[in-house]
């Protein structure tokens, strides 16, 4: 439900879709959606048709080394939910994104969970023997996003955080790269990351994930200010079954706020674990990424 144009990082954190351009196109399936307020209490259901996956699993030895991979045949209808409490301010509903940072001009604390199912939608192999595995999605989250100090400062904090817990068959793991261009070097001989070249990275998988961001829009003292600054950073903790070690990983930037989420500049370092192996750490990789975003 992410908006991608008022978010407060360079990009969503990408696993809060855990089936992009999987299953479905571009976090949405052909189904039925509905949604609905009453008092404080916000609500959203859906059932959907997913697109059709056929990935083959390898032939495991064990069920312990049984990997499960995005096969769903002809696929069954899966079901959504996300449930929400807003404490202050009310949410506009109008539309199903949900606002990254209002940049001090709502007070907004809201706690929602939610969950996803789908019957039957990923296949593993054992001595020849074909498993097919439901695919189980629950989270939990919280947002704040509260103006602070003197009203006519114009200074507020934004802060969220979730709980993802990923059931999608045993030893589920799925590797991501943001517009990576890197292509294998068929000539080196060493020893190459478990994910893969340029910016690949364990994304998605069966197990847990923890995602907390924060970011604080400096006050001003001019009535029409040229710009406004907000740095903020994030944290993610993965902790997925297919790999012996957890992994965390931060970012931290700043958008310079030209005109509001209309026409910013965005600076921002991050970094992503490195496996060599299963479970075999190599510490981590950073990019810094510099981007320009206008929307009219």
């Amino acid at each position: 439900m992410s908006s991608t144009l008022n978010i407060m990082t360079v990009d969503a954190p990408i696993f809060n879709w855990p089936l992009i351009e999987n299953s479905d196109q571009f976090a949405r399936q052909m189904g039925f959606f509905a949604k609905g307020k009453y008092a404080a209490l916000e609500y959203r259901f859906s059932v959907n048709k997913p697109f059709a996956t056929n990935l083959t699993p390898t032939d495991a030895v064990s069920k312990q080394q049984a990997i499960a991979v995005d096969n769903n045949g002809n696929t069954r209808l899966s079901t959504a939910g996300y449930v929400e409490y807003q404490f202050f301010e009310r949410e506009s509903n109008l539309l199903p994104f949900k606002v990254g940072s209002y940049l001090g001009t709502r007070k907004v604390f809201n706690l929602g969970a939610g969950f996803y199912r789908a019957p039957k939608a990923t296949r593993s192999m054992v001595n020849g023997e074909v498993d097919r595995h439901d695919i189980r999605l629950f989270s939990a989250d919280a947002f704040l996003d509260l103006p602070i100090g003197m009203p006519e400062k114009k200074a507020a904090l934004t802060m969220y955080s979730v709980f993802y817990n990923y059931d999608m068959g045993p030893n589920y793991l799925r590797n991501l790269g943001i517009m990576n261009l890197a292509l294998e070097d068929q000539q080196f001989t060493g020893t190459r990351a478990l994910a893969g070249p340029g910016n690949l990275q364990p994304m998605i998988g069966t197990g847990k994930i923890w995602y907390t961001q924060a970011g604080y829009l400096i006050p001003t003292t001019k009535e029409k200010p040229k710009a406004r600054l907000q740095p903020f950073g994030a944290y993610s903790y993965k902790n997925f079954e297919q790999l012996q070690s957890a992994s965390s990983q931060f970012d931290i930037g700043a958008n310079l706020l030209l005109d509001g989420h209309h026409a910013k500049i965005t600076g921002q370092y991050s970094t992503r674990p490195v496996y060599r192996a299963i479970g075999e750490r190599d510490g981590s990789r950073g990019e810094f990424i510099l981007q320009l975003h206008i929307y009219l």
